[in-house]
């Protein structure tokens, strides 16, 4: 099958699901990829996706353009997020792509790619992958905002996302998301439901192979994407609240920050009691499978989290908030350690810290849970048989091409 993969951001080590669906459907499939850069750095991820690629076309959209776009989509039922990486020459290549028949089928991720795939839905079987139930995240953003105008802002965002998400649902043949609890989240009902594909999020277990690191003595580890605001969110809030709690009793404790694009917020934290900023990195696994524990305090969730199933199967320990459980079939207490307040929190690091016996079986519990559930091989078949659906619904259907509002 030749498989036409659009992409907001340049799939890579860093975006991990377009990139893993992408290298096990070449091994079948031929796959052609048009994907924006909205900055250079994004530009340095091409040569690890182009083996894979039949096609590769990255297209570079300036930051005026995407302000641009926002501007008009302030007067839009377009979210800003999607509007911001509106590229109408990324859209033109689709459209021609598909008017000269050289795909079969076209495969867009996120809301934001929706814009440019739009015009020729209803001609080519079509599959939207979520990836995560966002106006879910965006309701939960706003409970934890206490800027009246960013709260404005986040409601009016959240209406357009479960217009967008609804939208959708009706478009495509065929939509995938990466948890169950974000499909029972997601902004439609009925018969369109059934259209939604759980495939979970994965891990490469031979790249994060098991304990292929010593852990550091007193090393707690955040990794994650820090330009992200739940990831942001959760960092600020564990210096804040959970931090100075373990110092006091542990003063020999460090903390590595990991990842890519930290804000000024999270950068001053360098050099502060006992901790270090390492900003973006190559590779996480050195970094992350040195911990003694993985830490991952995120209050605002969709999806899964890599940052839990990459530390699992690192053989590293970690500890969670419980919001983060729900789109894992994790056991609290067997797989990882859960804790809400920051005074379970730092309670729960001490544990790990201490008691050995329950470190290894949780070390030990965490990477039998990944190999059975969240290997990539798994889900690229399961993307395989989402795809096998998207046609046979596409057949079904009428072929007029759909009005797009």
């Amino acid at each position: 099958m030749r498989i036409l993969f659009v992409v907001p951001n340049v799939p890579s080590f860093i975006r991990p699901r377009p990139l893993n669906f992408i290298r096990g459907l070449s091994q079948n499939h031929e796959i052609s990829v048009l994907c924006v850069a909205t900055n250079e750095s994004d530009h340095q991820f091409a040569s690890e996706l182009r083996p894979y690629c039949h096609r590769l076309e990255i297209i570079r959209l300036s930051r005026w353009e995407s302000l641009w776009h926002c501007i008009v989509a302030l007067f839009s039922s377009e979210p800003l997020r999607c509007a911001y990486f509106y590229s109408p020459s990324l859209r033109d290549r689709v459209r021609t792509i598909v008017h000269n028949k050289e795909v079969d089928l076209v495969h867009a991720e996120h809301l934001k790619s929706v814009p440019m795939v739009k015009d020729v839905l209803g001609k080519i079987p079509a599959v939207f992958d979520a990836v995560d139930c966002i106006s879910m995240f965006e309701g939960r953003r706003r409970r934890i905002i206490r800027n009246p105008f960013l709260q404005i802002f986040s409601w009016t965002e959240w209406k357009k996302m479960k217009y967008g998400e609804a939208k959708t649902a009706q478009l495509f043949n065929r939509v995938l998301i990466s948890s169950p609890i974000d499909k029972e989240h997601y902004s439609v009902s009925g018969q369109k439901r059934d259209k939604i594909d759980v495939i979970p999020n994965a891990v490469d277990l031979r790249h994060f192979a098991y304990q292929q690191f010593t852990p550091q003595k007193d090393l707690l580890v955040f990794c994650a994407k820090l330009d992200y605001f739940p990831n942001q969110d959760a960092i600020e809030y564990f210096t804040e609240s959970v931090w100075p709690l373990l110092r006091v009793r542990r003063p020999e404790l460090h903390l590595e920050i990991v990842g890519s694009r930290p804000p000024r917020s999270v950068r001053q934290l360098n050099g502060q009691d006992n901790i270090q900023v390492v900003g973006s990195v190559s590779d996480v696994r050195p970094h992350l499978g040195r911990a003694s524990v993985a830490l991952c305090p995120i209050r605002l969730r969709a999806g899964t989290q890599f940052k839990v199933l990459e530390a699992m199967a690192l053989g590293v320990p970690v500890v969670a908030t419980r919001i983060c459980c729900p789109g894992l079939g994790v056991e609290a207490g067997k797989h990882l350690l859960v804790a809400d307040t920051p005074e379970e929190f730092a309670s729960a690091v001490e544990l790990l810290l201490d008691d050995e016996n329950l470190r290894e079986n949780v070390v030990r519990s965490g990477r039998t849970y990944v190999e059975k559930y969240h290997g990539w091989a798994g889900c690229v078949k399961e993307l395989s048989e989402s795809y096998t659906r998207a046609m046979e619904h596409f057949r079904k259907s009428d072929r007029a091409p759909i009005s797009v509002a």
